[in-house]
């Protein structure tokens, strides 16, 4: 049987996304980490390179151990994809087969990946991609000047695989040539060495702009859900009044069995009610093992605690109540505190405060209410 080996590119910039495209989570796992579970799944590849930024490697670590069964090693990519591809192919000491594949493209079937690596066991050179269905124009600056015929076209996807030396040879001639190529395949058609066809399937999209991750979600058939949340505690002497995560200087604070943020207990209670996962009293009840907590502790393990439910945290919008003191001095750290602490952009968190204009317990000064709305996907 032909030793496979694949390759996955995890090292691309993010320029057109504003982050980090491999670390985005669509139904609860990261882009890199699906394409991961594709490549252990696909049950032919004797091992795996990774190919990633020095910035990523540890966490490229992290998701190999958790999704890869096959022994895998990690590289540092290259100025450019080319450059990347090189690296890895360096990397492999014996190989029958090569397969090349795009981390963004994280639905890929596994079965298309073991279509390609046997097609290229038998003739060289394979590479996944779909048929055109759209009418394709030939164009000479903005006239039409030709109809091609599109049962002769192909949009070439990945991954394509190779037999090892074929590949070598390759990029040996491309690097003497200074070719840069926009895939491996046309490498490959420089030598004159013809690519058998890969049917993929339409799921096998690349994770590029935002309009790519919500048609992620919908493949992989996540949902938006909404929590809400409300909590109160009383003001009085002799206690530190934390908001958000932040120690605000006041003469009274707010008293509760933990540090009494009362900000935070309201969204704890909305992302458990987005889950549907009982409350924040439930969770985290009047014990000695809570007395004192930090509620940004607290905050932590209810985003571990929705997140084994199968949750992962959008956007948290919340509003405190309270007389005085003011809290728009505040209102940042606090932003950056729940982001941090939740893993989310602090552009998904936004903290509003306000007051009653003297009306009730609250415009006397005796207590603080909050309240929470949570989106999270599932």
């Amino acid at each position: 049987m032909a030793r496979a080996v694949g390759i996955l590119l995890a090292a691309g910039s993010a320029t057109r996304m504003g982050e980090n495209k491999m670390w985005i989570s669509i139904g609860g796992k990261s882009v890199i980490e699906r394409a991961m579970s594709a490549f252990d799944e696909a049950g032919c590849l004797s091992e795996t390179v990774i190919v990633t930024t020095s910035e990523d490697e540890a966490r490229v670590e992290q998701a190999a151990q958790l999704c890869l069964s096959m022994p895998y090693r990690i590289v540092i990519g290259g100025e450019q994809r080319q450059d990347s591809v090189a690296n890895a192919l360096s990397a492999i000491g014996n190989a029958d087969v090569v397969a090349i594949h795009d981390g963004a493209r994280c639905f890929v079937q596994p079965g298309v990946i073991s279509e390609c690596v046997r097609k290229a066991s038998e003739t060289g050179a394979a590479a996944a991609g779909i048929r055109t269905t759209d009418t394709i124009k030939q164009v000479d600056g903005d006239m039409i000047q030709m109809t091609l015929d599109r049962n002769s076209l192909v949009n070439i996807q990945t991954p394509q695989a190779f037999s090892f030396e074929l590949i070598k040879r390759a990029h040996s001639r491309a690097e003497k040539d200074g070719f840069i190529g926009t895939d491996e395949c046309s490498l490959v058609e420089r030598l004159g060495e013809k690519i058998a066809f890969v049917q993929a399937d339409a799921h096998n999209i690349k994770i590029t702009t935002p309009e790519d991750i919500a048609i992620g979600r919908h493949i992989d058939g996540e949902k938006i859900r909404v929590g809400s949340g409300y909590d109160v505690h009383r003001l009085v002497k002799g206690r530190r009044l934390v908001l958000g995560g932040e120690t605000i200087p006041y003469k009274k604070g707010l008293l509760g069995h933990s540090d009494a943020d009362v900000l935070l207990h309201s969204i704890m209670d909305a992302m458990f009610g987005a889950a549907a996962n009982r409350d924040i009293g439930h969770h985290f009840p009047g014990i000695d093992e809570f007395k004192d907590a930090s509620s940004l502790n607290l905050l932590a393990r209810t985003v571990d605690i929705i997140e084994s439910d199968g949750f992962t945290v959008s956007s948290i919008d919340a509003t405190v109540v309270m007389e005085r003191p003011k809290l728009s001095p505040y209102i940042d750290n606090m932003r950056v505190n729940i982001a941090r602490t939740v893993g989310i952009d602090v552009s998904c968190v936004s903290v509003k405060a306000t007051t009653t204009e003297g009306l009730g317990w609250q415009g006397k000064g005796k207590g603080v209410s909050a309240s929470a709305v949570v989106t999270v996907i599932g």
